[in-house]
């Protein structure tokens, strides 16, 4: 069937597939924020008018922006979270500031003409990049490309989500911001994943740590298949280095602990710490799990909603998801924090003091034998 316009009729599915990757969501999602939540679907007369007198100024100091936006606190807060002033980091900051203080909003903003919203790509992409700091520039421009003309699912036209209005401007197609406007808070939803996103990233600083340290015992120990054999070995509470000379795991000879050195204290020290970083280890891949667990609410190969049903259940609260959401992220926040306690008791040269002092003790206690 021949249709021309985007509708939620025809192409619900090729909007949940476009929001399923990630750079074309949020290039989406932050459009229709910038809309939305910024300067009210422009149905805001008098905002609009403030706006365009702040962007005329030579310098904009925080005095003027009270003065023309003062009776829209909302703009001011939703501006500074987006990052459109770029030397405010939060609504704390900025209320610290003296009235002189001089807001910066970069060569290109955001503008206004015509009744359109026009927003400058660098702007978009510091924007989306200020929440979720791993995206990179390659794939959010390859992602404007595509959604300025994305193939129709059920007919031979083609779907603007976006459009380029002269060099390097764009706005988000009516239709489509009139489509996710029907399910709900969007910006709601967008905070939830920036929140678990925000998570995951600090939980991968973590793993990325505490990897470095068992490092420093053998490299081996960090390979997927050996790291395969020591979670078994924990899951089935089995000592671990007995289990792996059983599976017949190929280790460095200093794993293998003759009896009569497991009661030299240098030993005891090291088989203790290295099995502290294992189980800690086990800890990490189990918080993984759960993680990926609350992500599979919107992405994945196995996720439960499409983004679309994602952000109507999270706007509503429906099934409770924003509070099992929170629930989970707190009970995982207070392991990590456990986990990282620990981590933070060990420094890097220490481990490599006792691996060398176990090594000596090994070679020295072999001569002594000869």
């Amino acid at each position: 069937m021949e249709h021309k316009n985007l509708s939620l009729e025809y192409d619900k599915n090729l909007i949940n597939k476009i929001l399923d990757d990630i750079n074309m969501r949020y290039i989406i999602l932050f459009q229709y924020i910038i809309r939305n939540d910024l300067f009210e679907d422009l149905n805001n007369k008098k905002l609009n008018e403030s706006y365009e007198r702040i962007l005329i100024l030579d310098d904009i100091f925080k005095a003027n922006v009270i003065n023309f936006l003062g009776d829209n606190q909302n703009f001011i807060e939703v501006a500074i979270d987006l990052g459109l002033f770029k030397n405010i980091r939060s609504l704390r900051e900025f209320e610290q500031k003296d009235n002189d203080f001089i807001l910066k909003m970069g060569e290109e903003t955001i503008t206004i003409e015509k009744n359109t919203i026009m927003v400058p790509e660098d702007t978009l992409f510091l924007m989306i990049t200020k929440k979720f700091k791993f995206l990179n520039r390659r794939n959010f421009n390859l992602a404007l490309t595509r959604l300025k003309g994305v193939r129709c699912e059920i007919s031979s036209g083609i779907h603007s989500f976006i459009f380029e209005i002269g060099q390097g401007d764009y706005t988000l197609s009516d239709d489509l911001y009139y489509i996710l406007d029907q399910y709900g808070n969007i910006y709601q939803a967008i905070k939830i994943e920036i929140t678990i996103e925000g998570f995951y990233q600090r939980f991968e600083e973590i793993a990325k740590k505490l990897e470095g340290f068992i490092e420093l015992f053998d490299p081996a120990l960090n390979s997927e298949s050996i790291v395969k054999f020591i979670h078994k070995a924990i899951e089935e509470n089995k000592e671990i280095f007995e289990y792996l000379k059983e599976e017949k795991v190929k280790l460095s000879d200093k794993f293998k602990s003759k009896e009569d050195i497991k009661d030299a204290q240098i030993y005891k020290e090291w088989n203790s710490k290295l099995k502290q970083l294992l189980q800690l280890r086990f800890q990490i891949k189990t918080i993984d799990k759960k993680l990926l667990e609350i992500k599979n609410y919107y992405s994945g190969k196995n996720k439960k909603y499409g983004y679309l049903e994602f952000i109507e259940k999270v706007s509503f609260n429906e099934d409770s998801i924003v509070d099992k959401i929170q629930n989970s992220l707190l009970t995982l926040r207070n392991e990590l924090i456990e986990i990282n306690n620990e981590l933070s008791k060990l420094t890097k040269k220490e481990i490599k003091l006792l691996n060398l002092d176990y090594e000596r003790y090994l070679i020295t206690s072999s001569d002594d034998e000869k």
